[in-house]
């Protein structure tokens, strides 16, 4: 439907006074000219008939002004509905006149409604995809022919470092500071070639993989691309070849000793009793160490997966302390250490309330803990000293375990917690796995672990573990 634009509307409005005033005055001239000239040719007598005529033009004048006058009011009408249109503002309506204006302001209001309409779903589309693309953890950005952002969402402006819509209307090389993306995303724009391509990103060499798709018919989107980041699909590919690396290492050295005994064992040396006894206990050691890691891998297995759900209740931590220390005073006398316990003053009385009152798995806290101090022991000299303390907080307890050992490197402190890690100088001893545990135990109670040492200063583990 074409419409009246704003200029033409007003001219239109403009005009229609001008031209009544205009007939007016022109009646008015020929009806006096008339009388001038009808004037030479009458008589006095006449003149009656003369202003009778005036007095009649007169009030069809009057008549025919009013008459009008709705008209130009419905005619107004319609030219204001026009520009509220040309302006952009679709909401405007007319009444609807009984006379022949009717039919165009009924067209009017029509329009606007229809445009109301469309203009209202194509918001709630725009709104709708703005919200799918931004709720996409995939950062999306389309630029134009001359390589230019014309859009991008917000995980866009997250991985690049961006704040606010301000970042569209520059260059696409300004915004990724990245040669192999812009290249990409220009053949997609120039070129017309769909492509995808995994780049290391930046700095901190993330691993983004990059879909660049041309666009054809839609306006200044001459290309989009999708940039999902493969940086965690990657760590955890790598874990899981150190994983099976490191079981391989560790399940290889006690088969091969087993394998070496019994070969020994076959050649002769069963028939030497005392040869024979050693290689059986050798066996026995390696199969019992065999043993340990099979446990302990599905042990930790069973936590990440949440197979092994947890049994959470009331637990005192002052009585967890004092029991875990009791369990290994002896294996600390035999090494010639010195186990102590620390809780805060009143937090020992064995039930009830008290400050060390947390919700958790009793049992699955016993062996964290124990992997601790059974740690804190391995890697103590005699004369050294073992402490277990605990310390209550506003929302958490605080369960630590100070040792007096060997240390580890402060480099090394962010990776004990890996699964078969072994600092240097503890290389050869346990299966790598027990603090390990430690840590997914600790996350399942929606705590968290750190390690504190330094080498040849001793090592503090601290337990965080929040009361609910």
């Amino acid at each position: 439907m074409a419409l009246v634009t704003s200029s033409s509307a007003s001219r239109l409005r403009l005009a229609w006074p001008g031209v009544v005033a205009a007939a007016v005055a022109l009646y008015v001239a020929i009806v006096g000219v008339a009388l001038i000239v009808v004037s030479s040719y009458v008589d006095e007598r006449s003149w009656e008939l003369l202003v009778i005529f005036a007095a009649a033009s007169v009030a069809i004048i009057i008549i025919t002004t009013l008459l009008l006058r709705p008209r130009l009011r419905h005619l107004r009408a319609a030219t204001a509905v026009a520009e509220s249109l040309a302006r952009g503002r679709f909401d405007a309506r007319a009444e609807i006149a009984g006379d022949e204006f009717g039919p165009l302001l009924s067209a009017l209001n029509n329009a606007s409604a229809y445009l109301e309409a469309a203009i209202s779903t194509l918001r709630l589309e725009r709104a709708q995809l703005e919200a799918l693309l931004n709720a996409s953890s995939d950062a999306t950005v389309a630029i134009d022919l001359s390589s230019t952002v014309v859009y991008l969402n917000d995980a866009a402006r997250n991985m690049f470092g961006l704040s606010g819509a301000v970042e569209t209307g520059r260059a696409f090389i300004e915004v990724v500071r990245d040669h192999d993306l812009n290249e990409l995303m220009v053949s997609a724009a120039q070129q017309g070639e769909r492509s995808v391509r995994v780049v290391a990103y930046g700095q901190a060499q993330r691993w983004l993989q990059a879909t660049a798709v041309p666009i054809q018919g839609a306006g200044a989107w001459a290309a989009l691309a999708v940039f999902h980041d493969l940086t965690e699909v990657r760590r955890l590919d790598s874990m899981r070849r150190d994983f099976i690396s490191n079981v391989s290492h560790e399940l290889r050295t006690p088969l091969a000793g087993i394998r070496a005994a019994a070969e020994t064992l076959q050649e002769g040396a069963i028939d030497d009793k005392p040869a024979a006894i050693e290689f059986m206990g050798h066996i026995q050691r390696e199969t019992d160490r065999l043993t340990q890691m099979v446990e302990e891998l599905l042990e930790l297995s069973r936590i990440e997966s949440g197979a092994a759900p947890l049994s959470f209740a009331q637990l005192d931590v002052a009585a967890l302390v004092r029991d875990a220390a009791k369990r290994f005073r002896q294996q600390a006398e035999r090494a010639g250490l010195a186990i102590t316990t620390e809780v805060p003053q009143g937090a020992d009385r064995g039930s009830g309330e008290t400050p060390l009152t947390i919700i958790g798995d009793a049992e699955r806290l016993e062996r964290a803990l124990g992997n601790l101090i059974a740690n804190a022991i391995k890697f103590t000299a005699p004369g050294g000293s073992v402490s277990v303390r605990a310390d209550p907080q506003d929302d958490a307890v605080l369960v630590s375990v100070r040792d007096t050992g060997i240390g580890i490197e402060p480099e090394q402190c962010e990776r004990v917690f890996e699964r078969f890690y072994k600092a240097d100088k503890g290389r050869g001893d346990g299966t790598g796995l027990g603090l390990a545990i430690v840590k997914h135990i600790v996350r399942a109670h929606q705590g968290s672990v750190s390690v504190e040492s330094f080498p040849d200063r001793g090592s503090t583990f601290t337990m965080r573990l929040p009361r609910r």
